[in-house]
């Protein structure tokens, strides 16, 4: 059971979690690696688990059709397992995140009531599912900005990850987009079609490739920065913005989905090698 229960918090997410509050926490002039710190990775890591896993709660029936492959879909283990997996992480990364200050814990809590209620009900929204788990991947920097208490410097990365996100969320809806309208979950893809939405997705994206050089111009990080956020985020992005328009079939939008996931490792590092050198 347990190692079907790390297959559902889904191990490469819950990294890229915690990941994420490092990088915002090593940003700051403050950063020491120290307990609060620790606290904050692993509360971010907890509840990124516990959303994944809540989220494949509500989506069994759409992941029948999409991803049968999936382990609740697939019937490997109960949605009773599931539902006690996830209230011990969502319980824990409380904890941990309490354990590190009142400031981590409001933070924490209130992430996890918007990712409940993502998969509750915004999921099955149109633009709205897209724009508040963007929001939560933005907050991660906030959160490890706070762990040192210098939350300002996670508002640029946070910004990132926002448009990075709200990005990929809309090719995933359009990888899964059979699925939802088959159980009246009615997406921007389901509601306009493919064309509008590989047209947002081109701008969402144009946008936040222009915007990666920003922190540079305004001396917020290094040129290093530059050498590594325009040939590995940059240019993926375009590469990926053309791409779709001759390559969306389901097993190909898989594919640029799981691109995207490996470029945010780019984007992160990026952002820490900028601020450091």
């Amino acid at each position: 059971m347990i190692p079907h229960i790390i297959s559902l918090s889904r191990p490469l997410n819950v990294v890229i979690g915690g990941l994420s509050v490092l990088i915002a926490a090593s940003i700051s002039a403050q950063f020491a690696l120290d307990l609060k710190v620790l606290l904050a990775i692993l509360a971010a890591a907890l509840i990124t688990a516990a959303a994944n896993i809540i989220n494949d709660i509500f989506d069994i029936e759409i992941d029948k059709i999409n991803k049968p492959e999936r382990v609740l879909a697939a019937g490997l283990i109960s949605v009773k397992s599931a539902r006690i997996a996830f209230l011990v992480f969502n319980i824990t990364g409380l904890v941990a995140a309490f354990s590190g200050g009142w400031d981590l814990f409001f933070i924490a809590f209130f992430a996890e009531l918007l990712l409940y209620f993502y998969s509750y009900y915004f999921k099955r929204t149109i633009l709205m599912g897209n724009i508040v788990v963007s929001l939560i991947t933005g907050l991660a920097f906030i959160f490890g900005a706070a762990a040192v208490d210098d939350w300002k410097v996670g508002i640029v990365p946070a910004i990132f990850a926002f448009l990075f996100h709200l990005g990929r969320e809309l090719i995933k809806d359009l990888q899964d987009v059979d699925g939802d309208l088959a159980n009246e979950a009615v997406t921007f893809p389901g509601q306009f079609g493919k064309k509008a939405s590989l047209i947002l997705i081109n701008l969402i994206f144009a946008f936040l490739s222009a915007f990666l050089t920003v922190p540079y111009f305004i001396n917020l990080y290094s040129v290093a920065y530059l050498y590594v956020v325009i040939p590995g985020v940059s240019i993926v992005l375009v590469f990926v913005s053309v791409l779709l328009w001759f390559k969306n079939d389901v097993l190909w939008l898989g594919k640029i989905s799981m691109l995207l996931k490996v470029d945010m490792f780019i984007g992160l590092i990026a952002i820490f090698i900028g601020s450091r050198i």
